[in-house]
């Protein structure tokens, strides 16, 4: 059985030369507790137990001098989410491909200048295989906070991480958000040189495709706003071709199908599928008709989808779908990317004028799919 020493402090402040001998570590689940009292006793904010996955020991002559605790990324950060471009539905999916770092400690009895900055620096060059040999993928940005009342973030600087603003001052507890009233500033370090198209992309390259979770059908990928726009200039700028079964709008359910499109539903099942998850207020948003007691919204379905789709005019479905893009071009996230998606017997594609950001400016369906 493996005997699990108390962490010894270095009390001799080292030369700079000496700092170049740092080494790092994982810690063994064993010793958890016994770093967490250390955490308790050295930082102010003491442990954070919940939620630990990965905890890095950095040492010098097999002395502790310092401890990162790195768990998982905040749901939602917009100085975060924006900067990567990604669309909530691929939030959802790719977000343990993000690690946050909730402490940094360096211990009282070995604070020297520079010593946080190349602690720092180690955790993060090791964090991605580290946390591949624990999970089986890596991870490609590390996030964290700095309470701006106490600390300048000068070892985040050093280290060029970027800044991405203060946050809003809230906090979640028990899938409840509280105001505490004292922002914060987040940080973020891109692991990977191509961290943001891995994250943005419309298919995981299959070394992170174990991290991808279940996404929530929920997940949209415009703002209202955005989404109430496209209808209006579907409604303005396509005539609706059937004759009869016009229970929902044309242009509601061609919303539908773009957005169930945008947020990567490959065929007609699951856009109809999509359409019967969301909410009763994007139902209203989408003026999906009244159920008979008048209080729930109806949702498509398949037939509704498939008739419409199957008379429509798809060249001028194209045209009006490319044009809104090209008006709304900037305004977008970056990942909304279309490429080889099938519904029904049209295959949509997407052409990129926008090379810097990715974002999709022109639509268009290919010819019809050979059977």
């Amino acid at each position: 059985m493996k005997t699990i020493q108390n962490p010894v402090l270095l009390r001799d402040e080292p030369s700079q030369h000496r700092l170049e001998k740092l080494t790092i570590r994982v810690a063994d689940k064993t010793e958890y507790k016994k770093f967490g009292e250390l955490l308790n006793q050295e930082h102010y904010l003491g442990d954070l137990p919940k939620g630990r996955q990965l905890l890095h020991v950095i040492e010098l002559d097999s002395q502790v001098v310092a401890l990162l605790d790195w768990g998982p990324a905040s749901h939602k950060l917009i100085g975060r989410d924006e900067y990567i471009g990604w669309t909530s539905s691929q939030r959802a999916e790719r977000l343990s491909l993000i690690a946050m770092n909730r402490r940094f400690c360096i211990l009282a009895e070995f604070r020297m200048p520079n010593l946080a900055s190349k602690c720092l620096a180690l955790s993060t060059r090791n964090l991605p295989k580290d946390w591949e040999d624990h999970y089986g993928h890596p991870v490609v940005i590390a996030e964290t906070f700095t309470d701006i009342e106490q600390f300048e973030g000068t070892c985040y600087k050093a280290n060029n991480w970027r800044d991405c603003d203060n946050s809003k001052g809230f906090s979640k507890q028990n899938n409840q958000y509280t105001h505490h009233g004292k922002p914060k500033k987040l940080w973020i370090k891109t692991l990977n040189r191509n961290a943001l198209r891995i994250l943005t992309a419309i298919d995981l390259p299959k070394k992170y495709q174990s991290a991808v979770k279940q996404t929530s059908e929920r997940d949209l990928p415009l703002k209202k706003g955005q989404m109430l726009s496209l209808r209006d200039h579907i409604s303005k700028n396509l005539t609706d071709p059937r004759r009869y079964n016009k229970t929902f709008p044309a242009s509601s359910l061609l919303t539908l199908v773009i957005m169930a499109i945008f947020a990567g539903r490959k065929d007609l099942s699951s856009i109809q599928r999509y359409g019967q998850f969301l909410t009763h207020k994007h139902r209203v948003a989408l003026d999906f008709p009244k159920k008979k007691d008048a209080k729930s919204r109806k949702a498509p379905s398949y037939k509704a989808l498939y008739n419409l789709l199957g008379q429509i005019d798809v060249n001028k479905f194209a045209e009006v779908i490319s044009s809104w893009l090209q008006q709304n071009q900037g305004s977008l996230p970056q990942a909304l990317a279309i490429d080889g998606k099938w519904i029904r017997n049209h295959c949509l594609s997407v052409g990129f004028s926008d090379h810097e950001t990715g974002v999709p400016v022109v639509f268009s369906y290919s010819e019809l799919k050979k059977k």
